[in-house]
């Protein structure tokens, strides 16, 4: 009877846990294009989509990068805390986001982009 209901409260405890999203961090590494200047217009846009989206800039773009292991670190990364990877993949295929794009690339070339989860 014990062990029935030591299972049961780790089952519930589970279920609980994956209705629970993980917060994410989207991390895009990026190569600035020489002589190129980004309009604030873009950047206000930019900035404004994601907090309409509950993104969190972490005000990562002119933070210095510093090499720790392995290959060579990024000339940039724009990292963005979100409430859960789904509200990040959802604002990266959105439409505001791939309307802004084209503006984005005349300035800078995102060498990859990835949402990481963060553990409870």
């Amino acid at each position: 009877m014990m062990t029935g209901a030591v299972f049961g409260g780790f089952a519930v405890q589970g279920l609980n846990a994956q209705s629970r999203q993980l917060k994410a961090y989207s991390i895009g590494e990026i190569i600035p294009i020489a002589g190129a200047t980004v309009s604030p217009g873009y950047l206000a846009a930019a900035r404004k989509a994601l907090a309409d989206a509950g993104g969190r800039s972490m005000g990562t773009l002119k933070g210095r990068i510093f090499h720790a292991e392995g290959e060579s670190p990024p000339v940039g990364v724009a990292m963005t805390e979100w409430d859960s990877a789904d509200a990040a993949r959802a604002f990266f295929q959105s439409k505001v986001w791939k309307d802004l794009a084209p503006e984005g690339e005349k300035t800078a070339k995102t060498i990859r982009r990835y949402i990481v989860e963060v553990e409870p």
